[in-house]
């Protein structure tokens, strides 16, 4: 096995015993026992990931979203599922902005030349 595989299984290791990831396991669990309240709680994520991944005005459609689906996630184990999901969300972006940021990758391309090619969209070499 070579190193950066055994440091993946070493990084998943320490995950899986996060606060945030048992925490997280723990409400998905709590909340697969209300399974009418699971697919609202499903359908608020998956229209609040459309939304956020969409290109239109974030904030008046994040404030229709949070008032359709209010009762639902208002619900205690709903908010406890959804708060667990973010904050483990969190340490999982955290790790791929670190990654990222200590290696040497072009991630920024949008709108902006990329290290190596022209601005004229023909990719010669500068």
């Amino acid at each position: 096995m070579n190193q950066v595989q055994e440091a993946t299984e070493t990084l998943i290791a320490a995950i899986k015993e996060s606060k945030e990831y048992n925490r997280y396991q723990r409400a998905k669990q709590e909340l697969r026992g209300y399974p009418l309240l699971k697919q609202q709680a499903d359908e608020f994520r998956k229209k609040n990931y459309d939304m956020q991944n969409s290109r239109m005005d974030i904030f008046e459609e994040a404030d229709k979203l949070q008032r359709e689906y209010a009762e639902v996630i208002n619900h205690p184990v709903v908010r406890e599922y959804l708060t667990a999901e973010n904050a483990f969300c969190r340490i999982v972006q955290q790790i791929n902005w670190q990654l990222i940021e200590n290696l040497d990758f072009e991630a920024d391309f949008e709108g902006k030349q990329t290290e190596g090619f022209t601005d004229g969209g023909d990719y010669e070499r500068q």
